[in-house]
């Protein structure tokens, strides 16, 4: 092109860019933006209609919350612009994206920044509707994280319940007055380094006063637990009383829990360590007494212990001359011939032959005993020196709903012995080990069995206590990980789960530094903790603002919350761990009863033979026995004082019909001055039909009718309600089902319903769609 037609055809341009409007000019300058460059833009917006809400007397926490997640995700990105071969690396270490680990470390910092744009979209949008008048919301509470009170059932801040939240683990290496990761926004509870048996430094039990500084001179703050952690041994116990002590060890547990002198040990830990923490803030809490606790002792169980110690079996042989009196009642349970209970002698781990004998049944129970023995004592020793003491459990509720029964956790009874009732339950998605879809997948959004039903048992089991999970693995877990999560599946199932009692949780897991470079201490892990950063949540801006949102939502309305959490359980299925101990697929059967009685907007619960004598049978109306083939005497005798004093039992054709040892049982209940309704098989179509039936009778349904038409023969929308004034009622819908849900509302009565969205402040028409994952907490009244 000569010069004559270059000054031409740029004359032209020039003209054209002249001739545009300012609109037309800015848009061909946003065109050319970088993502970055967007994000940024977009938060200086949204900071603009913070303050013009503000003026406006408007609340704009959620907002804040956005623009702290924006700049810190903004700042991530750079860092993994920077370090794309050390996400690399990272993504390497999961399975499921070793194949294309370089194409997901490139692609990482612009899939933040895009997650950023749209999650601060999103908030502009809202703010734009509350500053329109078109929603209106309530303002959130602020948490006052250095004075959480215990109370009953609750975690109280200034007068009113709170929903506690933060990480586990954030980085090791960062202080808690750290505010970039100690805040409103990321959680702010505190948590000394853990106390351990290497504390004791002799044989005469002095403490290690450097490891004890931390907990001396740590300020107190804010509230938080203390963990007890049991691994390692001190290596001059390992060496003065040799490898006896070392055996039985756990995951977790690097120790022979039965060993003397770890008791002595430990007792020598909690009188140096316990005065200095007792009435801290910092274990405000409670103290975690161990850590997914668990000793499996059957062989070919991934996590099976290799041996046990003389000491655990000789507590075997007292324990079961305790239980059976005689060795000739023993012989002949056992088919032995010992002459006395000292000959008694099991190799462990045991092997498959013994499943279903009365063996197995014997050492699963006593496992199950010695272990609820250790932890409480531990528990006891922690109260000594600090009476007001809370302590808790990091228990894992798939020991509860899956079949194994040879681990040594008691739910029940470990539930029963803590102040807080504690766990690291999960929910997910497909296993990323699964070679297709699993069983679930046909009716619902996620797995949500293990979360409702262990929540569900121990809320039965001990009712006026707080809940804690401090390893929340809602988000991802070592089979489950989603790069791509949506805000709708966090809100989902934080609020699903806090509807099943949770008052606080520490969220796994907060991998970054405050500059935003990966915790070293996960560069250079190994195992399920070197697995755990990739596709976590400090790569995810927007599920990562959208559980801070949801908790700030959930506290602005924790009374509310609160009464579904307390709602009465009328319907109890009931729990005989010598069946779970006996039969394999007794949870599997337990919660196919349990799935076809969730959506009827009835909250269920379960009973035992100690939640029968404990606890005021008037807490229930009707107890249901399905498929509880073995049960033991104490079980069934409490089923009939049950009946004997009134109580209502729903029963199928082949329970109780053994005790714990298949024995046949002559006996069989009988109605006395209750009602006992007996079906004639096991189905458990018929058996939810005749529970809803009594339910009816006893004016026990609830008040509000949902029904729903999602595609499926199986419904999906989880719901619940309660009275909130007169003539007026608070209800909350889940839908954890995999396809929209068409829903309608009417009185139990047939009256037509008004109803109002209490997050929006919006009216809405008793029918409406309501997509998977999506959630409602709304005002009823039925129409005049």
């Amino acid at each position: 092109m000569g010069t004559k037609q270059m000054l031409i055809s740029l004359t032209l341009c020039v003209g054209l860019i002249m001739g545009m409007t300012a609109a037309d000019r800015s848009s061909i300058a946003l065109a050319a933006e970088t993502p970055k460059q967007e994000a940024v833009r977009k938060m200086g917006e949204l900071n603009a209609l913070i303050t013009q809400a503000k003026g406006s007397g408007i609340d704009t926490t959620r907002e804040e919350s956005a623009v702290w997640m924006a700049s810190e995700f903004i700042k991530y990105a750079d860092w993994d612009a920077a370090n794309v071969a050390k996400n690399k690396a990272q993504f390497e270490r999961v399975k499921m994206f070793q194949n294309n680990a370089q194409q997901l470390a490139n692609g990482l910092p612009n899939f933040e920044r895009r997650e950023v744009i749209q999650m601060l979209d999103t908030a502009k949008s809202e703010l734009t509707q509350v500053i329109n008048g078109a929603v209106t919301r309530r303002a959130v509470p602020k948490v006052n994280w250095s004075n959480i009170t215990v109370q009953n059932d609750q975690f109280m801040s200034n007068g009113k319940p709170v929903f506690l939240y933060d990480y586990f683990s954030k980085p090791l290496n960062i202080t808690t007055s750290d505010p970039t990761l100690y805040n409103e926004y990321l959680g702010k509870l505190d948590h000394p380094k853990a106390i351990s048996p290497i504390f004791a430094l002799d044989e005469a039990g002095t403490i290690d006063q450097t490891k004890l500084a931390d907990l001396k001179n740590r300020p107190t703050n804010t509230a938080g637990y203390l963990m007890l952690w049991h691994d390692p041994l001190p290596q001059w116990a390992a060496s003065k009383y040799g490898p006896e002590i070392l055996k039985g060890q756990s995951f977790f547990t690097k120790y022979d829990i039965d060993h003397p002198q770890v008791r002595e040990i430990w007792k020598d830990v909690f009188k140096g360590t316990i005065p200095t923490t007792a009435g801290k803030n910092y274990t405000k809490l409670g103290y975690i007494l161990a850590n997914e606790p668990h000793w499996f002792t059957a062989k070919g169980h991934w996590a099976a212990v290799s041996n046990v110690s003389t000491y655990t079996m000789s507590k075997f042989r007292t324990w079961l001359e305790a239980k059976h009196g005689t060795i000739a009642k023993l012989n002949g349970l056992w088919e032995t011939s010992y002459t006395s209970f000292n000959q008694v002698n099991l190799s462990i781990p045991l092997d498959a032959s013994y499943e279903n004998t009365p063996i197995r049944y014997d050492w699963s129970r006593f496992n199950m005993d010695r272990g609820t023995e250790w932890l409480t004592f531990l528990h006891d020793e922690i109260k000594k020196y600090d009476p007001a003491a809370r302590t808790q459990l990091k228990i894992m509720p798939d020991l509860f709903v899956e079949g194994p029964r040879d681990h040594g956790i008691d739910f029940e009874a470990l539930t029963e012995m803590t102040e807080i009732i504690g766990d690291d339950a999960k929910i997910r998605k497909r296993n990323m080990n699964s070679t297709g879809p699993e069983s679930w997948e046909s009716k619902y959004a996620y797995y949500w069995e293990e979360m409702a039903m262990s929540y569900d048992f121990m809320d039965s089991v001990s009712p006026n206590k707080p809940h804690f999970n401090s390893e929340v693995h809602l988000l991802s877990t070592t089979q489950y990980r989603d790069l791509y999560m949506k805000p709708e599946y966090v809100r989902s199932t934080y609020w699903q789960t806090t509807l099943h009692g949770l008052n606080g949780g520490l969220t796994w897991l907060w991998g970054r530094n405050a500059d935003g470079s990966i915790e070293e201490r996960l560069q250079n892990a190994t195992g399920g903790l070197g697995e755990s950063y990739a596709a976590s949540v400090a790569q995810q801006p927007r599920v990562a603002q959208e559980l801070t949102k949801t908790m700030m939502d959930m506290n602005a309305f924790s009374n509310e919350i609160v009464k579904f959490q307390r709602e009465r359980k009328p319907v109890r299925l009931f729990y005989s761990e010598a069946a779970a101990i006996n039969d394999y697929n007794y949870m599997e059967d337990q919660f196919d009863l349990y799935e076809s009685m969730y959506f009827s907007g009835v909250p269920l619960g379960f009973a035992t033979k100690n939640i029968i004598f404990k606890q005021p049978n008037t807490d229930w109306d009707v107890i249901v026995v399905r498929k509880t083939e073995e049960v033991t005497e104490a079980e069934f005798n409490a089923l009939q004082i049950y009946l004997d004093n009134g109580g209502t039992v729903i029963i199928d054709d082949v329970s109780l019909k053994f005790n714990e040892y298949k024995r046949p049982r002559a006996k069989t209940l009988t109605a006395g001055s209750g009602k006992l309704i007996k079906m004639t098989n096991n189905a458990v179509s018929g058996i939810a039909s005749k529970v809803m039936i009594e339910l009816s009778a006893k004016g026990q349904l609830p008040p509000v009718v949902l029904t729903e038409n999602n595609g499926l023969p199986s419904k999906g929308a989880f719901w619940r309600v309660v009275p909130n004034g007169a003539n007026t009622y608070l209800m909350t819908i889940v839908n954890i089902g995999k396809n929209t849900s068409n829903i309608s509302l009417k009185m139990a009565n047939n009256k037509n319903v008004t109803v109002k969205n209490l997050m929006t402040g919006k009216s809405s028409p008793a029918s409406f769609s309501l997509g998977s994952e999506q959630v409602l907490l709304l005002e009823v009244k039925p129409v005049p």
